[in-house]
């Protein structure tokens, strides 16, 4: 493990050197050296996840698919999130735009003097526990990322947004980046001031990110695996994360309305929002200016996106047109 960490850290700091600080120093923006430092890992971190995506999950699709997934343009666009999502390109925007807020936030804590709870000061023996400690920063993140994503739903105007992700008819690993920039930023920002506020480390935050997500491709692949008990409620499965995708109809309106849990189903145990069944669904939502998006590439999903929160939040603009 040693050598490997080794041999990570080599690559950054090439990667770093030969690329980045020379464009930093041309530009006159070495005050960013520590930022830009982390994000040539963010950048390798996220090519590791496009191969794990693309070399063992998209094989497994297609070993033991579980429908058939011939919309070969619908699949590609949520290639295009994926990419744009784990390369940095959409995550640096976002970062753009979250920075002033997030850092204000901090400088307001250190003027209160204000210092989150951390986990080893509550709980001292986890000092010695690191991977204990992680596990605990874990379950109270996604139990954030858990509460955001209901109020994603709950909100008509965040719904607007999120809609996007659920329009997809053919589901795949590639899925889980499909999102509105808007939404992006959101869920970030919220999340990374929850982060802050409960003293979660800046290197348990990227390993949460990446585990996380690399999760949460899988709970969007094309399969039906599912786990038994107690497992079942311990990780999301993709048989458990496909009922939270399907089409809602006159028998089951507000179907997709369970199963929200990124990774832990235990959140939706506990609060009442968990479906259990076999039952194969189709994907996708009814309403046909959402449905929409699988005939739109990645800007016209965007731009659509936009006109659906413009609606939500001046219903008369709706009327005027």
């Amino acid at each position: 493990m040693n050598a490997l960490t080794e041999i990570w850290i080599a690559v950054q700091a090439w990667l770093f050197e030969t690329f980045v600080s020379p464009v930093l120093f041309h530009f006159g923006l070495m005050g960013w050296f520590d930022e830009a430092f982390d994000a040539v890992e963010f950048f390798m971190l996220g090519v590791l996840q496009i191969l794990v995506i693309a070399f063992l999950m998209r094989p497994v699709e297609a070993l033991w698919p579980l429908e058939a997934t011939s919309d070969n343009r619908s699949v590609a666009v949520d290639r295009v999130y994926t990419i744009l999502n784990k390369l940095g390109a959409i995550p640096l925007v976002v970062f753009a735009a979250a920075y002033p807020i997030t850092n204000w936030i901090e400088l307001q804590l250190r003027e209160w003097r204000l210092s989150p709870p951390r986990i080893e000061n509550l709980l001292p023996w986890t000092h010695d526990h690191a991977f204990v400690s992680f596990l605990i920063y874990f379950a109270i993140y996604d139990l954030a990322a858990y509460g955001i994503h209901r109020a994603q739903h709950r909100f008509s105007w965040w719904w607007a947004l999120h809609s996007l992700h659920h329009s997809q008819r053919r589901v795949t690993a590639w899925t889980d980046d499909r999102n509105h920039i808007l939404d992006n930023l959101l869920v970030t920002l919220v999340l990374a001031v929850f982060s802050q506020i409960v003293g979660v480390q800046p290197a348990d935050y990227v390993s949460i990110l990446v585990v996380g997500r690399l999760i949460e491709s899988w709970s969007h692949a094309n399969v039906d695996i599912a786990f038994g008990r107690p497992l079942r409620w311990l990780l999301v499965s993709p048989r458990f994360h496909r009922l939270h995708h399907a089409m809602a109809g006159p028998a089951e309106a507000h179907i997709h309305d369970h199963n929200f849990a990124a990774v832990l189903p235990v959140w939706d145990v506990l609060f009442g929002t968990a479906l259990y069944d076999r039952q194969l669904r189709p994907t996708g939502v009814p309403a046909p200016e959402i449905d929409a998006d699988n005939g739109r590439g990645w800007f016209s999903q965007q731009v659509a996106g936009i006109r659906r929160l413009s609606t939500a939040l001046f219903p008369f603009l709706a009327t005027s047109r």
